[in-house]
C-alpha cells in the first residue's frame, strides 16, 4: 500500500491466543527471544502512571546486517537506535506503542505503530501499521520488503515469550 507522501505503508493484524493481560506484560519482556538476535540492549528511559495508564519510553539498540558488512570490510559501524513509546490502559484492556529509528535517518525512517486490544477472554489482537520513508526509491522498497519479511519473526518471538511455541528457548 502506498501512502500519499510517497512512503510505503505495511499493515497487518495478528491474533494471540492469550488473555490481554498476559500479552501486554509479555510486550515488555519480549527480549531476548530466538527471533531477536539483533537486539543488543533495551533501556527504560521514562515510566510513569497518569490517569490509570502506564506510560513508558524505552531505547532499543539494534545491530544491522550493514554493521556486519562494514565490520567485515573493517569500516566503522554504528548500531541503530529505536525509541519505543507505549501507553497501557488496563481499564480498557488496550495498549498502544510506537517505535521509530532515531539514527540512520538520512537513509530512511521506519515508524511502526502497534495496537493491542482484548478480543475476548482468551484472545488478544495486534494491529500493526508501519510507515517507511527513504530518499531513494530502491532503498524504500528494500526496507519495506525487509520489514514485511521480519514481521513473522517478530510475532513468533512474541509467541515464544508467551509460551505458545513449544520448546522455545528464550536465550537467543
Amino acid at each position: 500500500m502506498a501512502a500519499e507522501d510517497g512512503a510505503r505503508v505495511f499493515e497487518n493484524s495478528v491474533s494471540f491466543q492469550r488473555p490481554w493481560g498476559e500479552v501486554s506484560s509479555a510486550f515488555f519482556d519480549r527480549y531476548p527471544n530466538p527471533n531477536a538476535g539483533h537486539v543488543m540492549t533495551v533501556d527504560t528511559i521514562d515510566q510513569y502512571v497518569l490517569d490509570g495508564k502506564l506510560y513508558t519510553t524505552r531505547l532499543i539498540q539494534k545491530a544491522s546486517k550493514l554493521d556486519r558488512v562494514a565490520s567485515f570490510l573493517h569500516l566503522p559501524t554504528k548500531p541503530m537506535f529505536v525509541t519505543e513509546t507505549s501507553v497501557v490502559d488496563p481499564r480498557e484492556e488496550q495498549m498502544w506503542a510506537k517505535q521509530e529509528n532515531i539514527n540512520h535517518t538520512k537513509f530512511g525512517k521506519c515508524v511502526e505503530r502497534l495496537w493491542y486490544r482484548k478480543e475476548n477472554l482468551r484472545e488478544t489482537i495486534l494491529e500493526r501499521r508501519a510507515t517507511i520513508t527513504a530518499k531513494i526509491g530502491a532503498l524504500k522498497d528494500f526496507a519495506f520488503n525487509r520489514f514485511g519479511d521480519r514481521v513473522q519473526g517478530s510475532d513468533n518471538g512474541m509467541r515464544c515469550v508467551l509460551g505458545i511455541i513449544e520448546g522455545c528457548n528464550r536465550k537467543a
